[in-house]
């Protein structure tokens, strides 16, 4: 199979890099099925590992930091219809989990049960840990002046790409 690509997107090992805007090939990015269409635009954040350690300083002084130096790349991709699926189920469970253990939560501190609020904290935090997992399309690595990387999809799809050759 060849890559029909123009010079946007290649493989580094388990690696996608891409140029800034590109459009990957019209398949699936985890199993290399032919893409729905349309395919979806999304937009990629990333800022340097570092900036985690702002967090011991304050959340809020952490959340506005990284909101001024994280930097962002659109990439349009392709998904299957079973992994289009797959992840629309994984945002419905996280929707519906989260506003379950939000009830159960509201109807322990209003009835006095102890253990319910805390079963509907648990309930919210796992929900949102399924969302935040499971909807997932790829994992920004890197973004760079030139080229971004991506882990996170699939090997075959990966073999379909040219290797990325980088001057060094």
């Amino acid at each position: 199979l060849s890559a029909e690509v123009g010079g946007d997107c290649w493989r580094d090992g388990k690696d996608l890099v891409v140029r800034p805007g590109c459009t990957l090939p019209g398949r699936c990015i985890k199993c290399n099925e032919p893409a729905e269409l349309p395919m979806r635009h999304a937009r990629f954040y990333w800022h340097h590992p570092a900036l985690y350690l702002v967090v011991f300083l304050g959340l809020l002084l952490y959340l506005v930091i990284a909101l001024f130096v994280r930097r962002r790349t659109p990439v349009t991709l392709g998904l299957c219809a079973r992994h289009r699926q797959r992840r629309r189920a994984s945002l419905a469970l996280a929707f519906g989990g989260t506003a379950l253990g939000g009830v159960a939560v509201m109807a322990g501190i209003e009835r006095e049960i102890a253990a319910l609020p805390l079963a509907g904290i648990a309930i919210v935090v796992a929900s949102l840990m399924v969302g935040i997992i499971g909807s997932r399309l790829l994992v920004v690595t890197r973004i760079g002046e030139n080229y971004t990387r991506f882990r996170g999809a699939g090997s075959q799809f990966l073999e379909t790409l040219p290797t990325f050759y980088r001057a060094r």
